[in-house]
């Protein structure tokens, strides 16, 4: 067994989870072997922490979850919340209307819940529990005492969210992920395609600066941590001194960042590379 890495760190979506948005259960069982070893495995998404926790439980990755992009961090066995970057209500209504000016659509992650006005883009009841479906945004944030976590913007239009992030970047103090194709299984597609994403969280928040605190708080350095992913929004976390693991679906620049470039996440990619670092 290599001695030298302590902690995973494992992207979900195109990186623990094949296409069909299922945990492949070569992951399960190697996740589950590292355990019992004493290796920390911790899932780090732009997703909510309650879809995140269904995963970590699944896969048997408990306690620590990174969630929305690096907005949260949190123990789940001792319900203890370690760290949260919460956008400000005033801000949080100026980036409501900047969306509904621009005629883009967003969902937003309030505490661990996801908050819509409309279940376009196949963001829907039946395959995302946490799932909030409300009259209207702006009256749902003025009224609420939820922490304000994360903007997801949405368009099938890449170069108007292109241009729409250089906006936002300009106007506001804020963290803004690169865009990128939201991938919906057909199954579960209401649209015609698959749209377009970026993610928007308070300024310096990303998955990188998630990761920096937790090993804090773990008392373990990054250079003792293994890290997946195949997102634009894992570039953060691909710059950390970490041994870094690219998917063979992964964009090419997160390819270009990588230690390792594994096979792809329907061919559980991860248990592929983790069985080889620890000889399991």
């Amino acid at each position: 067994m290599n001695d030298n890495y302590k902690i995973v760190f494992i992207d979900i979506d195109g990186t623990l989870v094949n296409d069909e948005k299922q945990i492949p259960k070569e992951n399960i069982e190697t996740i589950k072997k590292l355990k019992t070893k004493g290796i920390e495995v911790v899932l780090a998404s732009g997703r909510p922490y309650h879809s995140i926790e269904k995963y970590s439980n699944i896969a048997g990755a408990m306690p620590y979850i990174i969630g929305s992009n690096g907005g949260v961090v949190v123990n789940y066995k001792e319900d203890k919340l370690l760290y949260n970057a919460n956008i400000d209500k005033p801000l949080a209504l100026e980036i409501l209307k900047f969306v509904k000016a621009n005629n883009l659509f967003t969902a937003i992650t309030l505490s661990g819940n996801l908050v819509l006005e409309n279940e376009m883009y196949s963001l829907t009841k039946e395959n995302r529990d946490e799932l909030i479906v409300v009259n209207s945004l702006e009256e749902y944030l003025k009224n609420t005492n939820e922490s304000i976590i994360k903007f997801s913007i949405m368009s099938d239009n890449k170069e108007d969210l292109q241009i729409a992030r250089e906006k936002l970047i300009n106007k506001f103090n804020i963290t803004i992920t690169n865009v990128d194709t939201f991938v919906i299984p057909n199954k579960y597609r209401k649209a015609g395609k698959n749209p377009y994403v970026m993610d928007v969280m308070k300024e310096y928040v990303n998955k990188g600066e998630a990761i920096k605190k937790l090993c804090k708080y773990l008392n373990l350095n990054t250079q003792e941590a293994i890290i997946f992913g195949d997102g634009l929004n894992d570039i953060e976390m691909f710059e950390l001194d970490a041994y870094k693991v690219a998917m063979k679906n992964a964009k090419d620049k997160i390819k270009e960042m990588a230690d390792f470039v594994t096979i792809s996440n329907n061919e559980a990619g991860v248990a592929y590379k983790l069985n080889k670092i620890f000889n399991i």
